[in-house]
């Protein structure tokens, strides 16, 4: 099968450098999805920002533009199915593209209007989402025949060669872009209130807003946008005195490698830990931490159980209160064995059903039916129990 993946997103990440760049969760997608299928014996390429090259069987065409995208296509020949994701949807409505089957993978929630007339109209045929729960948003709509999930997965190979600390330090992570919409101020507030009862602590940011290609000016830092600093972060980020605070620690745009090396020595992660903000479909960051043997507290909100066991891998918050997030991070660094069963757990949890190899298998699939333009029929039943899910407990 030829597949092409188009994403447009900043990160140059592509095989060979994906541990040594501080890519998205998007790009990251893209490129183990992509490895995966190359592995199976496809013919893939990627388009996307990273320098032109074949790395570990994948093809990569660099493109920073939808007219660099159609014009490799023309290069490329016949293509069996064109995969745009991220930002990259816009090129249905704009271009005329030229693949025998064209689908949009999602990873946010979104207005559903224009996919919806994109596909009556012939511009798309099928869209495929990171989590049952974002499934469930679209089980009322005239093309939910030709909707399936497939999740995200990490490459778990790469965390056998990271160092874990036998001793946790006082240490709790942020992973991703600390932006508005991800509700890293929820996070700020949240961890401002743990160390009032919990002393000793710090917390390490690892991410920019530039992850995501920030189009608003960023902050003197280079890490915030100078517009969500101003307003929302500024009581945050320095102490009583006007002094950055000593348990905050900033760490910026960091490589895949940095990151996990910090969560070989952190205790907890806080990984999207909003109600006010952008669910979470399905998080690599999450995934990351888990394959570390790091617990995870978030809320129960979008894709978060599907990627996060709750009470056995991490806790997921039920209660739309700072508090509730307070007392799962306490419930975690104040009970060792708890700690570390959900640490074994966590690592047995993400290597069962994320790995790239998995995952792959499962696009494979849903391609083999979108070749021959079949429809998706199962979805139905598991996108209502996760609507319902989520009525209950959220």
């Amino acid at each position: 099968m030829k597949i092409v993946f188009y994403c447009q997103e900043s990160s140059p990440a592509n095989k060979s450098n994906y541990l040594s760049v501080g890519a998205s969760g998007t790009v990251s997608a893209v490129v183990l999805a992509s490895h995966g299928l190359s592995i199976l014996g496809h013919d893939v390429t990627v388009l996307n920002r990273s320098e032109s090259g074949s790395f570990e069987g994948t093809q990569y065409l660099k493109t920073t533009s939808q007219d660099d995208a159609i014009e490799h296509l023309r290069s490329l020949g016949e293509v069996d199915v064109f995969i745009a994701n991220g930002w990259a949807a816009e090129i249905f409505l704009k271009h005329q593209v030229k693949a025998h089957k064209r689908v949009y993978w999602l990873q946010n929630f979104i207005d559903q209007r224009p996919f919806v007339k994109a596909i009556l109209n012939g511009w798309l045929e099928y869209i495929f989402c990171a989590s049952v729960n974002q499934l469930g948003t679209w089980y009322r709509s005239p093309i939910f025949s030709r909707i399936t999930r497939i999740y995200n997965c990490i490459d778990t190979s790469v965390i056998d060669g990271i160092p874990q600390s036998a001793r946790k330090q006082k240490k709790i992570m942020v992973i991703g872009a600390p932006r508005q919409g991800k509700g890293f101020h929820d996070a700020l507030r949240v961890f401002d209130r743990f160390a009032l009862r919990n002393p000793g602590y710090k917390l390490y940011v690892a991410g920019a807003a530039s992850l995501h290609g920030s189009a608003t000016e960023l902050s003197a830092n280079g890490i915030f946008e100078k517009e969500y600093e101003e307003h929302y972060l500024r009581p945050f980020l320095n102490d009583p005195a006007g002094m950055p605070r000593k348990d905050l620690v900033l760490l910026g745009s960091v490589s895949r490698k940095e990151v996990l090396e910090h969560l070989g020595t952190t205790r907890v992660a806080l990984q999207n830990p909003s109600w006010t903000s952008e669910p979470e479909v399905h998080s690599v960051a999450a995934l990351e931490v888990q394959a570390m043997g790091v617990p995870v507290v978030s809320t129960f909100r979008g894709g978060q159980p599907e990627v996060v066991n709750d009470g056995v891998t991490g806790i997921l918050a039920k209660r739309r209160s700072d508090e509730s997030l307070v007392g799962a991070l306490e419930r975690i660094v104040r009970d060792d064995q708890l700690a570390n069963r959900m640490a074994l757990a966590a690592r047995e949890h993400v290597m069962s059903h994320f790995t790239v190899k998995k995952i792959a298998l499962d696009w494979e699939r849903a391609l083999t039916v979108v070749v021959a333009g079949g429809r998706f029929r199962g979805n139905f039943y598991r996108a209502i129990r996760s609507k319902i899910r989520h009525k209950l407990f959220w």
